[in-house]
């Protein structure tokens, strides 16, 4: 394990990304950047990279990395990136955000007082738990759960198609990213006519509450 750690450093030293050293001693990316803490791996600044010297001061190896990966990157590919991004972010929020049915209601404990016990009934120089004495609780009801949900849905695809308008103005006619643009165009397409109707169906059941309740 010294042996490749030592290698390890080596090619850490040359450049290679905790990735690529990861990948090729056939370790995780965290063990490598335990060693570069560890034994104080420290590269020398490049002065072909004096772009990056004022940050070299104050971020991280890692950004310092990320950075210079992107070196090469046009500014539709940063857009791109943007898109892709966006796009799993909005995926990801269906499951997070997920509401069952109308019962699902979520309630935390937000607050709690508690009666000190008093010492004699201490058992062999152990503290028994205080009782609670108070309790307040926070309730998040499915119906609001669900409006916030389907409000940040509208703003998250408001901002994706955006990326994907500025994409497709200064995309090259051929590029074949297009055609992946056109399959989120439709999902988008998809989910804003199931959150219209969701959002009037909402608003269908806030106003039945409010005659039942009148």
């Amino acid at each position: 394990m010294k042996d490749k750690r030592l290698q390890a450093k080596q090619d850490y030293m040359k450049g290679m990304t905790y990735q690529q050293i990861a990948d090729h001693y056939n370790v995780s990316i965290h063990t490598v950047k335990s060693w570069k803490r560890r034994y104080g791996w420290q590269r020398q600044k490049k002065p072909s990279k004096q772009a990056h010297s004022i940050f070299n001061q104050f971020l991280s190896d890692e950004t310092i990395e990320i950075m210079e990966k992107m070196d090469g990157r046009s500014s539709l590919d940063l857009i791109w990136d943007q898109i892709q991004i966006q796009y799993a972010a909005i995926i990801r929020a269906q499951r997070i955000m997920y509401v069952s049915d109308q019962e699902d209601m979520i309630k935390e404990l937000k607050k709690a007082a508690y009666m000190p016990s008093p010492l004699e009934e201490t058992v062999e120089g152990i503290q028994p738990e205080p009782e609670i004495s108070a309790e307040e609780y926070s309730f998040q009801f499915s119906w609001d759960r669900h409006a916030t949900f389907l409000n940040a849905q509208s703003r998250a695809m408001g901002e994706l198609r955006r990326l994907i308008k500025q994409f497709e103005e200064l995309a090259h006619a051929k590029d074949e990213r297009r055609l992946r643009l056109k399959q989120i165009e439709l999902t988008i397409e998809k989910t804003k006519k199931a959150v219209r109707e969701e959002k009037e169906e909402d608003l269908h059941i806030m106003i039945k509450r409010k005659e039942d309740n009148s």
